[in-house]
């Protein structure tokens, strides 16, 4: 409950498109060495120690105006982020942009959140002839689920560390999280009743060679002639004729209690059918997932997986 209230309380004080600036550690140890400077002088009143502390701090007071400068007129806009699994790192892509022509040096994006912990800060810098440039920013995805993209500071500290200023963006999106593959039990193949049409030479993994053709994005790496490419250079595909082509049927069996360790079983049901290049369905509560193969079909299903709860 507490948590709850802070968070509300932040969302309020904090609003987005707002510069905000305030000294980091350097800063602040920059500024104590200028006050001890202004008393020493005034104790044994030496005048070019006057001179140098409020050289520094003209300095000082320099640094805060030009920092806050760099963020002026540069605007943060979400793209699209990768899908990825549970716990692994996902990458979140932004478009930067400024309104006039002019250096935006030592620009940095990163996540707000605690859910989403930032990997690999995404940094960039702005010229006069940059009007738009698209960053990556690397978080941890955490939990399995359908998210809203997590809040985002736009950050600087140019140019001599001494103030960062930053500015927090709300991007309106959102970010799918697949089940972790997870799970012990083996999937048995099925007859397929419907949608596995034989059109005279069916594929498997396990069957004789039969040909080579052309790699398609999202097939099973197993089925990847490495011996061509080792000597062209380009990707194909090893085609395998004379065996039957699996089918498997995903099947909904959880109850209230495992639903979430029994969605990772699915999920690794799902990566093994795409290994085995084998056609597949899913069944869940609400619906269920037509016959399918290849990685477009494993996507549609751990979307589904991604979204069970929300369609609860």
């Amino acid at each position: 409950m507490l948590r709850k209230w802070r968070e509300r309380i932040r969302r309020k004080l904090i609003r987005k498109n707002r510069i905000y600036i305030m000294p980091s550690g350097r800063g602040v140890l920059f500024l104590l060495t200028v006050i001890i400077l202004i008393l020493v002088a005034a104790t044994y009143n030496n005048n070019l120690i006057y001179i140098q502390a409020f050289l520094l701090f003209s300095m000082f007071v320099v640094t805060m105006l030009q920092t806050h400068f760099n963020l002026v007129g540069v605007e943060l806009e979400f793209l699209n982020s990768e899908e990825c699994f549970a716990g692994d790192e996902m990458g979140l892509l932004f478009q930067l942009s400024q309104k006039r022509s002019q250096f935006k040096r030592q620009l940095t994006v990163r996540s707000l959140s605690k859910k989403w912990p930032n990997m690999k800060l995404a940094k960039e810098t702005l010229g006069p002839r940059d009007q738009k440039k698209t960053i990556r920013l690397v978080v941890r995805a955490s939990q399995r689920g359908v998210h809203v993209v997590p809040d985002i500071a736009l950050e600087t500290y140019f140019p001599l560390g001494l103030f960062r200023s930053w500015i927090v963006f709300r991007p309106a999106g959102q970010v799918t999280v697949y089940p972790k593959p997870f799970g012990h039990r083996l999937l048995i193949p099925q007859n397929a009743d419907a949608g596995v049409e034989d059109l005279g030479s069916r594929t498997s993994p396990e069957g004789d060679f039969g040909e080579l053709k052309n790699y398609l994005s999202g097939e099973s790496y197993h089925q990847i002639a490495w011996k061509q490419f080792a000597k062209s250079g380009t990707l194909y595909s090893k085609v395998h004729w004379g065996e039957d082509h699996k089918f498997y049927l995903i099947p909904w069996e959880s109850s209230g209690s495992n639903v979430e360790s029994y969605l990772q079983q699915m999920s690794r049901w799902i990566q093994q059918a795409v290994d085995e290049n084998a056609t597949f369905e899913m069944e869940l509560p609400t619906e269920k997932i037509p016959p399918g193969s290849g990685y477009e079909q494993a996507r549609l299903c751990w979307r589904a997986l991604a979204g069970y709860r929300s369609s609860l």
